[in-house]
């Protein structure tokens, strides 16, 4: 005979693994719009009696039957393929992203060079030519060309200002993002050691008989924090994650280990204090020094990243396209578009000093007299012309043609030997033909031979063909990233209809439970009170 009191035991132990199921149906619903929160579940196992005791005999293992269902644990419902996919995916959507957003930037700064910006310039240019070649003799025609092509300069000027802003704006945001990821880092350290404390305590036996505590019952919101931080990981750069045995992760990004359980590695800007010149600030300093944002790890391996954010911001600051060198990439970033007006300014420059008779095609000076456009550092501390390379920032109006506004239409006379102003405009008339025709090479690189239009509508459609590539791939990439959101959601997170549903069943399942108890408690009463009591 079974003992008296089993089945009030199964009953009980049924009514309190129908409330604790009833108590995370509740939680899941109070958590159902917490981010990063994992749908729990009870898991439930039918209690057994071992077969294999010695002294069990057939009856007495009958007897102990029935025992009824136990709660093994409450589990996350997670798919690690899923968390695997999402995370190898959403470095594409914050590279991407951000790149885009930095491009458009720098086509706002380059004003539209085709159409409100350089363009715009030129033809005023030569809008002020066609005026002057009509009156090669007019000193104010002559300055009016004179002035127009000071407004180019000073344009060069503040596109070179205002790239340098950006630059210094995404060195900010690149060292904001740096911070970020090695704050998240420290964060998932200190929940990789809170966690292997936890489970130290809730899976000692596994812990005991050397097991992994993967899998293990553990402390599901710790781990919810966790899985939470990695998924932001994951948009600074690549990353893969492993298990520990002890419930800790290894984190690996681009193939350098920075989380190891309670082991990490931090992430800087390598700098150097040797460099001369004043900065604003160290973070200027430190780019200044290599002419590049050098990413380094504590370990000191370098900071190099296939994906992410931080990626992007190195490419936008490192990538100088053709001119790269030292630490830059070949990536289009701020560098390129800085050189191409780099080279625009030394081409437009040495071609209208060709024209003029200061230098010869090689760009050597052959008349410093006749000189339309110098550097700012030119004839100062004994520098010569071709001693500094001009640029958009250094590109000035000569003191020649300061002084002398009308020198653009002379000609030079074989018979005297001296430059005479040609009165019938034709010269003027060639350097407007050739200011639209004629081909240059920009850059010296290679990167570009054409017109002076060409070259601005060269540089303008790159713009828009980077920006209109980061954009789809952005599309892609967030299409990919969403999808496995959602399959994700699918899985982890809180349905309120299941969980709705879920609560029904538990009370059922309880008021079911509870029912039996009454039943066995009516049996019980009747098997000691009313047993042997005839007629009763």
């Amino acid at each position: 005979m079974r003992s008296s009191f089993l089945g009030l035991e199964v009953s009980k132990r049924t009514i309190q693994l129908s409330q604790k199921a009833l108590d995370i149906t509740g939680s899941n619903l109070s958590n159902s719009k917490t981010e990063g929160y994992t749908r729990q579940v009870v898991d439930i196992g039918s209690k057994y009696l071992n077969k294999y005791q010695y002294w069990q005999t057939a009856t007495s293992r009958m007897t102990l039957a029935g025992q009824g269902a136990i709660g093994v644990g409450v589990d996350q419902v997670r798919d690690p393929y899923i968390d695997k996919r999402y995370r190898e995916s959403t470095p594409y959507v914050a590279e991407y992203s951000t790149s885009a957003d930095i491009l458009r930037e720098v086509e706002t700064v380059l004003d539209n060079i085709t159409t409100d910006g350089l363009t715009a310039s030129i033809d005023e240019f030569k809008k002020a030519l066609s005026s002057y070649a009509e009156r090669p003799d007019s000193e104010e025609l002559a300055s009016i060309v004179r002035n127009s092509a000071y407004n180019m300069t000073n344009l060069l000027h503040s596109y070179h200002s205002d790239l340098e802003d950006l630059k210094i704006t995404n060195l900010e945001a690149l060292q904001t993002s740096i911070e970020d990821t090695n704050n998240i880092i420290d964060r998932i350290v200190n929940y990789n050691r809170s966690i292997v404390k936890e489970y130290t305590s809730m899976a000692t036996g596994v812990i005991d008989d050397s097991r992994s505590v993967t899998g293990s019952y553990g402390p599901n919101e710790m781990l919810d924090e966790r899985n939470l931080l990695l998924d932001e990981l994951s948009y600074k750069g690549n990353i893969n994650v492993y298990d520990n045995a002890d419930g800790s992760v290894r984190v690996m990004m681009n193939g350098v280990e920075i989380i190891n359980g309670e082991k990490y590695e931090h992430l800087y800007m390598k700098g150097s204090t040797k460099i001369d010149g004043e900065y604003a600030s160290e973070l200027e300093r430190d780019y200044a020094a290599y002419d590049a944002a050098v990413l380094r790890w504590t370990s000191g391996e370098e900071g190099k990243f296939a994906a992410g954010e931080l990626k992007s911001y190195t490419d936008m600051l490192n990538g100088n396209g053709v001119y790269a060198t030292g630490y830059q990439n070949d990536s289009y970033g701020i560098p390129y578009y800085e050189s191409t007006m780099n080279a625009f300014a030394h081409t437009f420059g040495n071609f209208m000093n060709q024209f003029n008779g200061a230098v010869d095609e090689n760009g050597k000076v052959v008349d410093p007299s006749r000189l339309l456009f110098v550097t700012k550092d030119y004839a100062q501390n004994g520098k010569n012309y071709e001693d500094i390379d001009m640029t958009m920032n250094n590109i000035r109006i000569a003191d020649s043609w300061m002084e002398n506004a009308t020198m653009l239409g002379e000609v030079y006379d074989k018979d005297s030997g001296t430059w005479k102003l040609s009165l019938d405009g034709d010269h003027i008339n060639q350097l407007t033909v050739k200011l639209k025709s004629q081909s240059l090479d920009f850059g010296g690189k290679g990167d570009y031979e054409g017109t002076i239009y060409d070259y601005l509508l060269f540089i303008s459609n790159r713009i828009g063909q980077n920006i209109d590539y980061n954009d789809s791939r952005y599309d892609a990439a967030y299409a990919t990233s969403s999808s496995l959101l959602d399959s994700r959601d699918a899985v982890s997170g809180v349905s309120e209809t299941e969980e709705g549903i879920n609560m029904l069943t538990y009370q059922n399942w309880y008021n079911a439970s509870a029912r039996l108890m009454t039943a066995l408690d009516d049996a019980l009463d009747r098997l000691i009170n009313n047993t042997g009591r005839v007629g009763l």
